[in-house]
């Protein structure tokens, strides 16, 4: 298993196999985070993600810059859709990734520990419930204050 997904087929695979959100109401297991950069044209690309991840029960957030998502994902290229999981795949004893792991210590690049990464990965889950209860699901619910006023507007 893959901890990360690039691109819109590759997340949208990975999101359809999370389990729906009536499969497991009681479950507060979060099976992944899905970034969507917000610059894309046209909208139509990415325009389904918020849906599929809520049917999915998958948290999402939006960035400004595809450019920046893709540096962030560790790509040459700009990247519209990323999805973060708990857990990667395991290195096996003796690979090529311990050895560069050892190596981290020496001054070169800096390899996370999969306990780094899961609690990064814990922190980054809780911001963005945090902001979604803040920012989006007034919205959703149709309680935003601008929401309010042009309802009373539209009223009056």
């Amino acid at each position: 298993m893959k901890s990360i997904h690039r691109g819109v087929k590759e997340c949208e695979k990975a999101i359809k196999k999370c389990p729906l959100k009536s499969a497991n109401p009681g479950s507060t297991d979060v099976p992944g985070l899905v970034i969507i950069a917000g610059d894309i044209s046209p909208m139509d690309v990415i325009m389904h993600f918020p849906i599929l991840c809520e049917e999915h029960n998958v948290p999402y957030l939006f960035v400004k810059s595809r450019a920046d998502l893709g540096v962030a994902a560790c790509t040459k290229r700009a990247t519209s859709v990323v999805m973060l999981k708990p857990v990667g795949k395991k290195p096996a004893a003796g690979s090529k990734k311990d050895e560069d792991a050892a190596m981290a210590g020496t001054g070169e690049d800096k390899k996370v520990s999969p306990e780094e990464y899961l609690e990064s990965w814990k922190e980054l889950v809780k911001i963005s419930q945090k902001h979604w209860t803040a920012q989006v699901e007034p919205w959703v619910k149709g309680v935003a204050p601008l929401q309010i006023a042009a309802s009373t507007r539209a009223r009056n």
